[in-house]
């Protein structure tokens, strides 16, 4: 009885005590038969993807959509269709040219790409008007692209762990003022 009454005083303190919130993040295996509506954060991370299941394309209110650690290397011009999307992460992946549809998330304020094998990132970046956080750890860009210059509310950079000269950064910086950029030390045999 005692057990029952502290289920029941649990139950009215906590309303959501048991239940699955809004900021679950959901394993692919958990949600073949759920109702897609109720689906916001969805994890396909370490599933040695080549490409997107099709049954993707149901959840469309995703919110932050995890595709880390797998073996994809292109995103289909299809996935602009998660117009909700705000956190995308494809590190640890096979990209070496920057996936298109990505820029036209208009929504997203998270984009974590590292270790890929990025080496350009494209104008239409640019277009990412939301964007406050981009990680490229990892990559070799060298062609950073007027577009990355464009986003107005970012605040966090991540291109560490590829060598770039000091001139080469100060003028990142001085492109970048009010970003916090985390870049490795300069090399001088860059200048």
């Amino acid at each position: 009885m005692k057990n029952l009454f502290g289920l029941i005083l649990a139950l009215l303190w906590f309303p959501s005590f048991g239940q699955k919130t809004i900021e679950t993040v959901y394993q692919w295996s958990e949600v073949q038969n759920a109702k897609q509506d109720t689906i916001y954060n969805l994890s396909l991370a370490k599933m040695k993807l080549t490409e997107l299941p099709a049954q993707l394309w149901k959840f469309k209110n995703l919110k932050k959509l995890y595709l880390n650690k797998n073996k994809l290397s292109t995103l289909p011009d299809s996935f602009d269709v998660f117009t909700q999307l705000e956190v995308l992460d494809i590190d640890h992946n096979q990209f070496e040219v920057f996936p298109i549809p990505v820029a036209r998330l208009r929504n997203l304020k998270t984009l974590i790409a590292s270790d890929n094998r990025l080496t350009d990132l494209p104008d239409i970046l640019g277009n990412l008007k939301k964007l406050e956080v981009l990680d490229f750890y990892n990559n070799e860009i060298l062609n950073m692209g007027a577009g990355l210059f464009q986003l107005e509310n970012l605040k966090k950079l991540d291109l560490s762990g590829t060598m770039y000269g000091t001139i080469f950064q100060k003028n990142l910086i001085a492109k970048l003022p009010g970003v916090k950029i985390k870049l490795d030390p300069p090399c001088t045999c860059l200048d």
